[in-house]
């Protein structure tokens, strides 16, 4: 069963509805929020807010928002293997009944850090090989994981030695720091699960697809993990857990202001609302779409703290009125808003 965390609605749906329509009346939106609030045990407590109906539409490219999925399905692969952080993993691949080709290896902090850092499409390509199109459906993007409506069926590359050939065989063979080696083979079925889930942008039976709801679902659990019932958590090690939040070692996580991928959420958006917050995000831009998957935590100053996902189908940066531009002008009433609660 799947459970969202529904509470009392917060006061004044309507008001950031019409906050949202006002930016950029002709551009369509999407959003998704969920505001943490602290019960008198100290326990999060957690009320969801849609923009209109479009929490759970699933009629937008994702872009790279969702290489945060890949990343927690493949650690949750190396718990299950029994192997550490600090494993490499060797890719190759086959084609027809030929000899397995080497194509590359990369650590797993490596991995997770060009994702976060830089939004690498070869590394989110690379761990989507990892774990397999068949398995991410079927074990990680499933309802009761709190994914009703998502899937992934591409990488983001095409090229060696970083593409994912969906109907070629892979082997890949992963080496612990502490002298274990696994090796995970898989080759994919065939099953097209974006058209089962309701999948309609670029390709409905190869794109991939998620709602703004799922993308904020998935950031919860991974902000809030040890509040969260042992069913709704994510089967990864605590240093796993660590190094997803807060990268370490110079290397990046989840938590930043200023990486190489512009926070569309924060800089002129939460950070003139609440400049002393710690902030969380995953974003993606790609043609005429642009989206942010973003945590503010202002406890500190403020007591507020919240999850939001604002979308927009709308031009590049070279536009004048860019979709990167719009996603921070949604992040900002946004945040005004979850202020004045």
């Amino acid at each position: 069963m799947l459970f969202w965390f529904a509470k009392v609605a917060l006061s004044g749906p309507a008001d950031l509805d019409a906050a949202i329509d006002a930016i950029a009346p002709e551009v369509k939106k999407w959003a998704s929020v969920c505001v943490v609030t602290t019960n008198g045990e100290g326990t999060p407590e957690f009320t969801w807010q849609q923009y209109g109906e479009t929490g759970e539409a699933t009629d937008f490219w994702p872009a790279s928002t969702i290489k945060l999925y890949a990343a927690i399905a493949a650690l949750e692969l190396l718990e299950e293997r029994g192997l550490p952080l600090e494993t490499t993993a060797i890719f190759e691949h086959r084609e027809a009944d030929g000899p397995w080709v080497v194509d590359c290896a990369r650590t797993m902090r490596e991995m997770l850090h060009a994702v976060f850092r830089r939004s690498s499409n070869e590394d989110y390509t690379l761990l989507l090989r990892l774990v397999g199109i068949d398995r991410i459906n079927t074990h990680f993007l499933i309802p009761q994981r709190g994914f009703p409506h998502s899937a992934l069926m591409r990488g983001y590359v095409l090229g060696r030695p970083y593409g994912y050939v969906r109907e070629e065989a892979q082997r890949i063979t992963l080496r612990g720091a502490d002298g274990r080696i696994e090796r995970v083979e898989h080759t994919w079925s065939g099953r097209f699960y974006a058209q089962e889930r309701g999948g309609t942008i670029i390709d409905a039976r190869t794109g991939n697809v998620t709602s703004a709801r799922e993308l904020a679902e998935c950031l919860r659990r991974v902000i809030f993990h040890e509040h969260l019932p042992p069913a709704e958590r994510y089967a990864i090690s605590a240093e796993a857990l660590a190094f997803l939040r807060f990268g370490g070692a110079g290397l990046s996580g989840l938590e930043t202001k200023e990486p190489a991928s512009s926070p569309l959420a924060w800089k002129d958006a939460a950070d003139a609302v609440f400049p002393a917050a710690r902030f969380f995000h995953k974003c993606g831009v790609i043609s005429n779409y642009a989206l942010d998957l973003a945590f503010v935590d202002d406890a500190a100053e403020t007591g507020k703290r919240f999850i939001v996902v604002p979308v927009v189908a709308a031009g590049s940066a070279s536009k004048p009125e860019s979709g990167e531009l719009l996603v921070s002008r949604m992040a900002r009433v946004i945040s005004e808003w979850v202020k004045a609660q």
